[in-house]
């Protein structure tokens, strides 16, 4: 497969020439919140052939955005990481998550769960005069994430350790349902859709703090 290139010096033609095939940012999004095999990017990415993935993981490599690492024991294996230049695409991503959160998405459109974890991190608006302190650990099928509010600013992390506040079990359509639907725990745990312990209270006023911003 030829490489395409802009053939212009300039810096955005540039950066497009390294990141701007289709799925190259899309990898980019699935590793910012840590490595992944191969096998759980095709999971991240599943429209994406593996013949297509495997070319985007080789352009990224050779752009140094990406790098192979091998993960340690319990098992062995090789997987894929962000370089320090591949995590400078954050805000990059953060910026189109928020320009396209304005776009409609087709009804049985899907989204992975590092999807939904940046779009927590680009759609988060607190009310000015009250911004809450709390932690919350989003429990997604096998992933563990914790998420951090603190005074403007919201921190979210894989497999994090430590306390919460409270912890809520749900796939990513249910999560998403609390913050654009005006669904609640309350009415998730009695449709069994979602488990959540801990404060609920503070769960609950969590899935408030996000919201589309104005155009």
């Amino acid at each position: 497969m030829t490489h395409r290139s802009y053939d212009d010096a300039c810096g955005a033609a540039l950066a497009m020439d390294a990141i701007g095939e289709r799925w190259a940012l899309l990898v980019v999004r699935e590793l910012v919140f840590g490595p992944k095999r191969f096998g759980d990017l095709r999971t991240g990415l599943p429209k994406a052939s593996q013949n297509v993935l495997s070319q985007r993981l080789k352009e990224l490599e050779a752009s140094g955005v990406v790098e192979r690492v091998e993960l340690g024991p319990p098992a062995s294996t090789h997987a894929y990481q962000l370089t320090e230049r591949g995590h400078q695409l954050e805000p990059v991503l953060l910026a189109l998550s928020r320009w396209g959160a304005h776009i409609p998405a087709s009804p049985d459109t899907g989204m992975s769960t590092d999807a939904f974890m940046l779009l927590l991190k680009a759609l988060y608006f607190p009310p000015a005069d009250a911004t809450p302190t709390m932690a919350i650990r989003l429990l997604v099928g096998a992933d563990s994430f914790d998420a951090r509010v603190q005074p403007g600013s919201v921190d979210i992390r894989r497999s994090a350790a430590g306390d919460v506040d409270a912890t809520v079990r749900a796939p990513v359509p249910v999560l998403l349902g609390l913050i654009f639907s005006g669904a609640t725990l309350a009415s998730g745990a009695e449709a069994g859709v979602l488990e959540a312990t801990g404060d609920l209270a503070a769960a609950q006023q969590f899935f408030t703090l996000f919201r589309v911003p104005q155009t």
